[in-house]
């Protein structure tokens, strides 16, 4: 609940970097700040700390993320019939901030009981929510781990074995300004243009392969002037190459086509901002995590998730990543909440995942 109170929104972690500086302090974890380039927007920083263990082994890396949802700030949280939530109209922060509490109060008892475990690292990252690029920028060259978990899903006892890839669209419409009465000469309504295109776009959960998200529609005009200015941007989440490039093709011919039939000049840009990732791949890690689930009495479910995840990073970077769940309930929304006796479950498997992993 301290660490949701101290609120973190993309972009503006600042605050809550120092904070959990002061926490890795506390605790007796040294941790070094990695300053971040112009590619990333935040006025705060990644952390990578080093819990020692036992030498002759090889360390791990947990993945943590620092930034929350919006809206987040302020958060003021409180418990009620047994669960933690937020009052007011901001999110929680739980996605993000219950992994790194659970986590620190884990190797917080364990280092007070003087049991030995691997050693680990530990990376918290800024701005995920908005296009993963903390995880994306960070200083790979510092960390010496080859396996990776990154807490970022919201089921205890899911792991996650794939993820779908992320592409962007961004279309822009350029009518003719007029003003509404004249006749000699109309106007070309590039608002007109745009909804026409965008009723041709199908959105939601399309099938269990794919999600297409519109959002950011704008066109701005006086009330007597026909908007000669458009645009709005797509999101698809999709799993299988096919099927991105059907989509892909789809909204691009119906830009083409509706521009052209009503006079619009039209711009067209898109990126994949994250590819698709198969961490089922790293087989040998999800054996010794079943084994940690089961010593726990949680059965290990297999799942895919249509989320985007640091751990796309660490896996295409090189560091043998799987994501795993912790229970959140309606996650960025001011409905979320944490059940109370959950977290226990989540501590008793935080620990045995750093004993026995």
């Amino acid at each position: 609940m301290r660490y949701v109170n101290c609120a973190s929104e993309s972009h503006k972690e600042k605050a809550f970097c120092e904070y959990m500086e002061k926490e890795l302090e506390a605790i007796g974890i040294p941790y070094e700040r990695q300053m971040l380039g112009n590619e990333v927007v935040t006025d705060g920083w990644n952390i990578l700390a080093r819990v020692p263990g036992d030498n002759s082994r090889k360390p791990f890396l947990f993945v943590f993320h620092l930034d929350t949802a919006t809206p987040g700030n302020p958060v003021k949280s409180y418990m009620e019939d047994g669960r933690i939530q937020s009052r007011d109209n901001s999110v929680l922060g739980a996605d993000g901030k219950l992994a790194i509490a659970v986590v620190l109060e884990a190797v917080s008892r364990l280092k007070e009981a003087g049991e030995t475990h691997r050693p680990m690292e530990l990376l918290f990252t800024v701005c995920q929510e908005l296009g993963l690029h903390g995880s994306k920028y960070a200083d790979y060259s510092r960390i010496e781990s080859e396996e990776a978990l990154v807490i970022d899903h919201y089921v205890t006892g899911e792991v996650l074995v794939r993820t779908p890839s992320r592409h962007r669209i961004s279309v822009e419409l350029i009518g003719r300004s007029a003003h509404v009465i004249r006749n000699e000469e109309p106007g070309v309504n590039a608002l007109k243009a745009a909804v026409e295109i965008i009723h041709e776009i199908p959105t939601g959960r399309i099938n269990e392969n794919l999600s297409i998200n519109i959002y950011d529609l704008v066109a701005l005009s006086p009330s007597n002037v026909v908007p000669k200015y458009a645009r709005f941007d797509v999101e698809i989440r999709c799993f299988g190459d096919s099927i991105r490039e059907q989509i892909r093709t789809k909204v691009r011919r119906t830009v083409e086509e509706t521009a052209e039939k009503l006079g619009c000049r039209y711009n067209y840009r898109e990126e994949q901002d994250v590819p698709e990732a198969d961490f089922g791949k790293n087989t040998e890690m999800l054996k010794r995590l079943e084994a940690v689930y089961e010593k726990t009495g949680i059965p290990m479910i297999k799942a895919r998730s249509f989320g985007v995840l640091d751990a796309t990073w660490t896996d295409r970077l090189g560091i043998r990543t799987v994501p795993i769940g912790f229970n959140i309930y309606h996650s960025h929304s001011a409905r979320e909440y944490v059940v109370a006796e959950d977290v226990k479950k989540m501590l008793q498997l935080a620990e045995n995942i750093i004993r026995y992993f």
